[in-house]
């Protein structure tokens, strides 16, 4: 577990500047706190929210912190998004790893990982919705990150026809990609399972928490050899565990309480991906070993 989050600082005389933040901050539930030029830079721990002009303009600035500064004209949605990922995941040069979980539907919920980490989620009402914003969170960390980045995205496989479709809407628009894995992931009672976070923000809707369950489990890689095969194999209920790997939460070893536990803390960005995966496998083989004892 971890509790690395930076404490946010805003530091500007600009009112517009200080209102679109202040709304979009509280929106997201980031807690920050105002300083003057005045006052002494926090430590480099920290995250300073500013202009570009108003760092250019004082040079001390420089010396101090970690910077977020923001130019007029740059898309201030992208903006909230580099300071979103510095706060939750960490301030770097570098993020390598982009992944998606997706349990598609009528509406479908959508949660986005970097580096392993909670980054955000969304419950989309159409697909071509889930698409932007799946294009829009690539191009976006592809265009700011000096190196490649691996792209894993992971569908549930509850209405198998539908995620067919955006298995292959998504193999064509990322076609040109050399490092990404597109995983089918058992969607068993992951609809099931309620959360109850006690931190204030956003609601989580029953669609992002079975979004959240698929990203904790193992699944069916698919690629151009093996598509067809896995497809029919689903579809036709011959599919062999063995021969694939998969991974189901039981609720007979694991309950659905202690899933909602874990999830709550990846949420509040106490536990990675691989970190909760390895928690749930540990407990399901406590309670193995309990039964057969």
């Amino acid at each position: 577990m971890r509790d690395i989050r930076n404490k946010i600082y805003v530091l500007t005389e600009n009112l517009s500047f200080f209102y679109r933040l202040n709304k979009e901050l509280n929106r997201f539930n980031i807690p920050f706190k105002i300083i003057s030029v005045s006052k002494k830079i926090p430590s480099i721990s920290s995250l300073i929210l500013t202009t570009l002009e108003e760092f250019n303009n004082r040079e001390y600035f420089q010396q101090n912190g970690n910077f977020i500064t923001y130019s007029g004209e740059e898309s201030f949605e992208e903006y909230i998004l580099k300071v979103i990922a510095a706060y939750r995941i960490g301030y770097k040069d570098h993020y390598s790893e982009l992944t998606f979980s997706i349990d598609p539907g009528n509406r479908s919920g959508l949660v986005v990982f970097l580096d392993d980490y909670y980054l955000m989620s969304h419950c989309c009402f159409e697909t071509r919705d889930l698409i932007k914003k799946i294009k829009n969170y690539t191009q976006y960390f592809k265009r700011t990150n000096p190196e490649p980045m691996k792209l894993t995205l992971k569908f549930g496989r509850g209405v198998l026809s539908l995620t067919r479709d955006l298995v292959d809407i998504i193999s064509t628009i990322f076609r040109d990609e050399k490092d990404i894995s597109i995983l089918l992931i058992d969607e068993f009672k992951s609809s099931k399972i309620k959360i109850n976070n006690k931190k204030k923000g956003r609601k989580i809707s029953k669609d992002e928490v079975s979004a959240l369950v698929l990203a904790l489990r193992d699944g069916i890689e698919v690629t151009q050899s093996n598509y067809h095969l896995i497809f029919n194999q689903i579809k036709s209920r011959t599919l062999i565990k063995e021969d694939f790997k998969k991974e189901k939460l039981d609720e007979k070893v694991i309950s659905l309480e202690e899933i909602a536990d874990i999830i709550v803390k990846v949420l509040n960005g106490e536990l990675s991906l691989k970190e909760s995966s390895s928690m749930i496998k540990e407990i399901q083989m406590n309670k193995n070993n309990i039964v057969k004892g």
